[in-house]
C-alpha cells in the first residue's frame, strides 16, 4: 500500500475509533443479565482494579463493551478459550496497559481487522507471531525513538504513523488482547549496561511485550518480528541478564491491571506510581541464553510478587 493509501486507511480507522469512544463514554448500558456470570465477573474485575486516573471518566458502558468483546474473542479460538481465567482477566480483558490516552475504541477495530488473521493459528505463540509480522505493514507503522509520552496510544500511533518502543508495545499488546492472546507491556526504566552513545542520559529505558504462550510468559520486541520465534530479541541475553531484581531503576517489570502493591516505573513520568507492576527480572536471569524465561522461573516470580503484594491489594 502506498504512503497515501496508508494515511487514508489510518484516518478512516481513527474516525471510526474516535466516534466509537465518544459513543461508549456517554452510553448508559444496562447491567449484565444475572445469568451471564462471566460477563458480570469481567465487569466487576475492571471496576475493582480501575486506575484512579480513570475513575469518573471511564463509564460503565465502556467496561461492558470491553468485557463482551474480550469474551467474544475468548470463544473464537481453542487456544484463546484455554487461557486460564485469572490470566484472561488481567491480561486480555483490560482496556489499558500503562498511562496511555483512551482515545480510540481499539478493541473493536483490532478484533475486526486482526481476528481473521489468526483464525488458522494453532497456538497462542503462533497467533502472536503472525500479528507481530503482519500488522505493521497495514499502515506502514515504524519505530521512531524518544516519542513517549507524546505518542503512546493506538490512536496516536495510527495518526503519526510511528511510535517509540512504548507506543509500539502498547499497540501490539492491544492487538494481541483484541484476539484473545494474553499480553502485557514489559520493560525496564534503565539498563545497567548503558547502550546509548551518551552516558549522561539519565534514562535509557526500553519496553517490549510479554505474551502468555499457554504455559509461561514469553517475550518479543514490538515491530521486531523474528523468524526464530518468541524469546529471540536484541536485548536478550544481554543487556537483560545484567538487570538487578528489586532495584527500582534497574529491574525488569511487567505491567498489571490487577493491584500488585508494586509500581511499574514510567521512565517518562518518574513520579507516577499509579501503574501496577510485577518484578520479573529473575525470570530473565534464570532463563537459558538460547531462549526466554522458563515456565518455572516466570510463574515463580509472578507468584512471589503476588503473594508479597496481597495484603496491600484493595
Amino acid at each position: 500500500m502506498s504512503a497515501v493509501g496508508c494515511a487514508i486507511a489510518a484516518a478512516i480507522c481513527l474516525l471510526a475509533g474516535w466516534t466509537a469512544v465518544r459513543r461508549l463514554q456517554h452510553l448508559t448500558t444496562a447491567a449484565p443479565r444475572s445469568n451471564d456470570s462471566e460477563l458480570q465477573e469481567c465487569v466487576a474485575f475492571l471496576q475493582q482494579h480501575m486506575p484512579k486516573r480513570d475513575k469518573g471518566k471511564v463509564h460503565f458502558g465502556m467496561l461492558v463493551h470491553h468485557a463482551r468483546l474480550a469474551l467474544k474473542a475468548r470463544r473464537a479460538n481453542s487456544w484463546a478459550a484455554a487461557v486460564p481465567w485469572g490470566i484472561f482477566l488481567n491480561d486480555v480483558l483490560p482496556y489499558r496497559n500503562l498511562d496511555e490516552p483512551l482515545d480510540v475504541d481499539w478493541r473493536s477495530m483490532f478484533l475486526k481487522r486482526f481476528g481473521p488473521m489468526v483464525t488458522a493459528a494453532g497456538s497462542l505463540s503462533e497467533a502472536a507471531q503472525l500479528l507481530n509480522r503482519d500488522i505493521w505493514k497495514i499502515w506502514d507503522l515504524h519505530f521512531v525513538p524518544d516519542k513517549s509520552p507524546e505518542i503512546m496510544s493506538p490512536g496516536q500511533t495510527l495518526a503519526a504513523g510511528y511510535a517509540s518502543c512504548t507506543g509500539l508495545s502498547i499497540f501490539l499488546a492491544d492487538a494481541c488482547r483484541a484476539v484473545g492472546i494474553p499480553a502485557r507491556v514489559a520493560g525496564t526504566p534503565s539498563w545497567v549496561k548503558d547502550r546509548r552513545d551518551s552516558p549522561d542520559d539519565r534514562f535509557n529505558n526500553h519496553n517490549w511485550v510479554e505474551v502468555f504462550d499457554g504455559s509461561s510468559w514469553s517475550f518479543t520486541g514490538a515491530c521486531e518480528y523474528n523468524t526464530a520465534g518468541l524469546n529471540h530479541t536484541w536485548f536478550f541475553p544481554q543487556p537483560a541478564k545484567g538487570q538487578l531484581p528489586g532495584n527500582h531503576w534497574y529491574a525488569i517489570y511487567a505491567a498489571s491491571f490487577r493491584h500488585t502493591g508494586l509500581p511499574f516505573p514510567l521512565a517518562w513520568s518518574p513520579d507516577d506510581n499509579t501503574v501496577p507492576g510485577v518484578d520479573v527480572t529473575q525470570a530473565y536471569l534464570d532463563a537459558p541464553d538460547a531462549g526466554g524465561p522458563t515456565a518455572v522461573a516466570a510463574v515463580a516470580a509472578a507468584a512471589a510478587q503476588a503473594t508479597a503484594a496481597a495484603p496491600q491489594a484493595q
